[in-house]
């Protein structure tokens, strides 16, 4: 009976998977993200760091964001989540985003009467750098989705150029999948803290999260959705490889953008920067380290935006069903890959190489495909070179050499076979976006 139901789990999947570009070509989220940046942002909340909003600003007041400082972290996007608290017009996220102009997403709620929302949002509907509303964050009564769902309708009649987002835990499934359904919003934001989710306890990011990771994308690709995630950058120190691995298993599934939670933290020790008595103080301890991985992500994301994530699959797993949903081994005969990759294998004294690779198609049908390694440690100590991974990929007779697109530089290397392989080196957490070279360019790449 289990073998029957994951079968017929196997197949709705890869007829979600072929029909994707049917169902999402013309969404309100692709015609919005085109000619778009891939998203980097962070969320700012005023009420948190900077004066409470029915007093007077004080003149010496150093809430604001720092502009130069948001974009050496590499963002392209602030997400202002005061909007639901205050009522007021005077925030400083957006003073300072709108005088740089720099794109924006406001925090609405489930206002009422109606014309609250509506006044809001016609507040800063006229700015081109405007760029939505994420609508609630967790909606999960029901009054409250029904509210969110006329503001959805309100937005697509009246302002048709603004994305609208919800935001929900990735491994409560049950929610965001009926929050969904009930409101209908274009994107959904999925935080996704490692360590602070169910598996919280887990020396490592476990199986059913990654399988949560899969479904969510798999969501949002069959629906035309919006896939983005707030990574687990504000809550206690995480590690390079944990921060890399929370980005890069993010990209091999498909996600479109980042939207972290939060810009500002009350400790050195995390978030971008770090306030003390409502004042910024400067960047974290984890900023460079941040920035590098942003850095990273908008090389990637150039050539990401323009292909349709397929599945992700793991090199130490076979595939099987977990309390999330399936995770597939790398040897799952669907019949979703071309099979010009035949084999991916680690270090040879490893039985079973921590890697998952994340399978894509582009406009011309061409294959990718991002490498991970999934070796990662929750220790901030840890020395991040032991998680490194050697890396081999084994491809058909017919192919000669494949391309990467190098993250730390933007640009296309062409890699030789030898014996019908290649090799390299993966950091932990890490990835890297090949494809078999046949003389047609990278997409996005020009």
């Amino acid at each position: 009976m289990i073998r029957v139901i994951f079968r017929l789990l196997l197949v709705t999947a890869m007829a979600l998977v072929w029909t994707t570009a049917v169902a999402g070509a013309d969404s309100r989220y692709h015609r919005w993200q085109n000619k778009k940046s891939f998203v980097i942002g962070a969320m700012y909340y005023d009420l948190a760091y900077g004066p409470v909003w029915w007093k007077p600003v004080p003149k010496n007041f150093r809430g604001d964001p720092v502009i130069d400082v948001l974009k050496q972290a590499g963002l392209n996007l602030l997400d202002e989540v005061s909007m639901s608290s205050g009522g007021h017009t005077w925030y400083p996220g957006l003073r300072t985003v709108r005088r740089q102009k720099l794109p924006f997403l406001t925090l609405a709620g489930p206002w009422e009467p109606f014309e609250h929302f509506q006044t809001r949002v016609n507040w800063f509907a006229e700015d081109s750098n405007f760029f939505g509303v994420q609508l609630a964050d967790e909606p999960q009564k029901p009054a409250n989705q029904t509210i969110h769902r006329r503001q959805q309708v309100w937005i697509e009649k009246t302002h048709p150029r603004l994305l609208t987002l919800i935001c929900e835990s990735l491994t409560n499934t049950p929610a965001w999948q009926a929050e969904w359904t009930a409101i209908k919003s274009d994107a959904i934001i999925f935080q996704w803290y490692p360590y602070g989710t169910s598996d919280g306890r887990s020396p490592t990011i476990t199986r059913p999260v990654l399988a949560c990771l899969e479904r969510a994308a798999r969501h949002c690709e069959s629906h035309g959705l919006g896939f983005f995630v707030a990574r687990g950058i504000r809550s206690r120190p995480k590690s390079e490889s944990t921060l890399r691995l929370n980005t890069f298993a993010a990209l091999a599934a498909g996600c479109r953008g980042f939207v972290d939670f939060t810009w500002g933290a009350s400790s050195p020790e995390s978030g971008y920067v770090w306030y003390k008595d409502k004042t910024y103080q400067g960047p974290s301890h984890r900023f460079q380290l941040l920035a590098r991985i942003n850095r990273e992500v908008a090389h990637l994301g150039r050539c990401l935006l323009k292909l349709r994530a397929v599945r992700t699959y793991h090199v130490d797993l076979r595939t099987h069903l977990t309390w999330a949903g399936p995770n597939y081994g790398f040897d799952e005969p669907d019949k979703l890959r071309t099979g010009k990759l035949v084999a991916v294998e680690g270090s040879p004294i490893e039985r079973a190489p921590r890697l998952m690779v994340g399978f894509f198609r582009d406009p011309a049908d061409q294959e990718y495909f991002m490498v991970v390694n999934k070796r990662e440690s929750r220790s901030v100590d840890v020395d991040h070179d032991q998680l490194a991974q050697p890396v081999t990929l084994r491809f058909r007779d017919d192919v000669t050499a494949v391309e990467r697109l190098n993250r730390e530089t933007g640009k296309v290397e062409r890699l030789p076979l030898k014996d019908g392989a290649v090799e390299f080196i993966l950091p932990g957490g890490t990835g890297d976006l090949l494809k078999v070279s046949n003389g047609r360019p990278f997409a996005g790449i020009k």
